[in-house]
């Protein structure tokens, strides 16, 4: 069984995130193209149905994404939630935070997003073992969901940026601070 790359569970681990959404580099129909594509590292006893579910998986599991935009005073947070249903009354659930105007990776993940066709999940255990992953169709209309939230920060960023009050560390930290771990 593999495990995550070396750098997403570095990323993963600095962060203190059990859900990332990175650039990757996939080997698809013999070319590499870079892509993003969702992590999910599930741990301890809530997570254990889930665990198990997806290692029996023979198929791929439907999906939710929900978007939204946090206008901080400092920045413009994308926060992208994402609902993985291998429970129908209980899906996995996970967000990613994002500041498109502070970090160039994560202005480049929504450019990706925007472009590519499939949308790649991986999903491991506490030991970053990977247990299952998924590649689904992106529909156009996600496709430009995520350009139009890219183009939506940038421009909001810009006007912070005129008025100098531009911070993305301060913008993402105070976001972060309303976070509570179970």
């Amino acid at each position: 069984m593999d495990k995550f790359p070396q750098s997403v569970i570095d990323m993963m681990n600095q962060g203190g995130s059990t859900v990332t959404c990175l650039p990757v580099q996939l080997d698809t129909e013999s070319e590499q193209a870079w892509q993003s594509a969702f992590f999910f590292r599930l741990g301890g006893q809530e997570s254990q149905r889930d665990i198990r579910l997806l290692k029996k998986a023979t198929g791929p599991f439907a999906v939710g994404i929900e978007t939204d935009i946090i206008e901080h005073a400092n920045a413009t947070v994308v926060l992208l939630r994402l609902q993985v249903f291998t429970q129908k009354e209980n899906p996995l659930i996970g967000e990613v935070l994002l500041t498109p105007g502070g970090a160039e990776t994560h202005y480049e993940l929504l450019g990706l997003l925007g472009e590519q066709q499939t949308l790649t999940w991986f999903f491991s255990d506490q030991n970053y073992q990977v247990i299952h992953q998924q590649r689904q169709p992106l529909s156009k209309e996600w496709q430009e969901e995520f350009l139009a939230l890219r183009s939506e920060a940038f421009k909001r960023d810009s006007i912070i940026r005129l008025a100098g009050k531009y911070s993305a560390q301060t913008a993402f930290a105070e976001v972060v601070s309303n976070y509570a771990l179970r």
